[in-house]
């Protein structure tokens, strides 16, 4: 046997002892906090010495499921009877077998009603009850986005600590920047668990915090020409759905948003959505359906169009303190797999990376795109330095000695978003042309002259700031 086989054999033989070594009555009060884990173990093992003991089987089931074993938990919830159905279901639901877990669900209702008319004679059917009921929505839900699974390239995964899972993601400076809520101005008020987006210049922030009520919602806030960040605005109550909404990214064409909310239309906990900008406000929000989303919380999807990759955070795959990042070749146009495909649901929960991947395709030029990325956060800008003649610098209005400098110094300051941006549009624009994309040509020779335009501008602004000041 070899050395690893060994240790794993041994690492594993430790951790049943350890687990067996809790007595019946400490498994019942550790299942009653909530320890699944601690209690899934002697559970199973009194109730394989019960086969008969409904009770023990329910709780040896649910232990076992609640621990991410779901396998070993099926067959102890359906000698559970009338009590295991319910979690038969979710765990049918879980598994992506949403007609399965429908069909429980019917089979639970229909038990019920018989067992009540047993019991009196012409019984009024009651309703379903509310943990059901929630579940066979989304099991519907589940099935119906079944019908749409996009193909999509996933080219790597990175299973990284929950906390910090956003370092992983590599943007280019184009794309943006995911930044902790310690990145945020001091007064500004924040969600526990959030992400902030920032524009590449670092002058426009997007990010969740609580509401009176303690919801998170999306809020907004720009850099002003002065250096002070304008009042946070919510970006729209729209966007929740009822619940939370968080970990914000917005394209870098200022109207595309992606997000996670755990609101109506949700499968699962949070779920990725899709929402664009009108004038000042987002349109009502689309789920992004299979594959980003599943059962589990999705959140934080990304989509660099400098490197052409995208990415998204997972806690799917169950492993603890852990979330599995994501990076995927994003769509012009979306492409659903056939929808009678036998692979639909392994497609959905991403069973394997390997299997969404073209044959024969080589992914070397988008992953070394990404290795080449400075992924490093940048702080935002709260001052400006403009170089006068003679040496002198000066970084906030208050500097100036003449007034007419400040309004040509808030002209300045548009002049530097304008160029940045159609900066970051031309890196866009040849990014596709290299990718084939020649009816650009035209566009990027235009693109070309525009930033020549508005650097002579903001030069002609500059002499005039020069000689306001002497």
């Amino acid at each position: 046997m070899k050395l690893r086989n060994i240790i794993l054999a041994i690492l594993s033989a430790s951790f049943c002892l350890q687990a067996q070594a809790i007595t019946l009555d400490e498994a019942k009060a550790a299942y009653s906090r909530g320890d699944y884990a601690e209690a899934a173990l002697a559970l199973k093992d009194a109730a394989e010495k019960e086969p008969r003991n409904a009770r023990l089987n329910l709780m040896a089931g649910v232990a076992l499921m609640r621990s991410s074993r779901p396998a070993e938990a099926e067959s102890f919830l359906r000698k559970a009877g009338a009590e295991g159905r319910p979690y038969l279901a979710e765990l049918a639901f879980n598994e992506y077998r949403f007609q399965d877990c429908l069909d429980i669900l019917d089979e639970h209702r229909e038990q019920a009603a018989k067992s009540r008319r047993g019991k009196k004679r012409n019984a009024e059917p009651e309703p379903e009850d509310e943990q059901s009921a929630a579940l066979r929505e989304k099991a519907e839900m589940g099935l119906s986005m079944l019908d749409r699974v996009e193909k999509i390239a996933i080219i790597d995964s990175i299973n990284v600590d929950a906390d910090e899972f956003f370092k992983v993601y590599r943007l280019a400076q184009a794309a943006g920047r995911i930044l902790s809520p310690s990145s945020l101005p001091s007064e500004f008020k924040s969600a526990d668990n959030t992400t902030v987006y920032a524009t590449e210049n670092s002058d426009h922030l997007i990010w969740a915090r609580p509401d009176k009520d303690e919801n998170y919602r999306l809020v907004e806030s720009s850099l002003l020409a002065d250096g002070t960040w304008e009042t946070p605005v919510p970006l729209g109550d729209n966007l929740a759905m009822g619940g939370d909404s968080n970990y914000p990214f917005l394209m870098s064409d200022g109207m595309t948003l992606y997000y996670a909310s755990d609101g109506e239309g949700s499968l699962g906990g949070l779920d990725i959505f899709i929402s664009r900008r009108d004038g000042t406000s987002f349109l009502q929000p689309t789920n992004l359906g299979f594959p980003y989303n599943s059962p589990a919380n999705d959140y934080l999807l990304a989509i660099d169009e400098v490197t052409g990759a995208g990415w998204w955070a997972t806690d799917r795959n169950a492993i603890p303190g852990k979330v599995t990042v994501y990076v995927f070749v994003p769509q012009e146009l979306r492409i659903n797999y056939p929808v009678d495909d036998p692979e639909l649901a392994h497609r959905a929960r991403v069973t394997s990376i390997a299997a969404t991947q073209e044959k024969g395709k080589d992914y070397s030029a988008i992953r070394n795109a990404i290795a080449s990325v400075d992924s490093r956060p940048q702080k935002p800008r709260t001052s400006f330095n403009f170089g006068l003649p003679g040496g002198r610098v000066v970084h906030t209005f208050a500097d100036f000695h003449n007034p007419e400098s400040q309004a040509l110094m808030n002209r300045y300051l548009t002049g530097c978003r304008e160029l940045a941006d159609t900066k970051a549009r031309l890196a866009r624009m040849r990014a596709s042309y290299g990718k084939g994309d020649t009816s650009l040509s035209a566009d990027i020779l235009d693109t070309e002259r525009e930033i020549t335009d508005i650097r002579a501008r903001m030069a002609d602004i500059a002499n005039q700031i020069a000689k306001a000041e002497q």
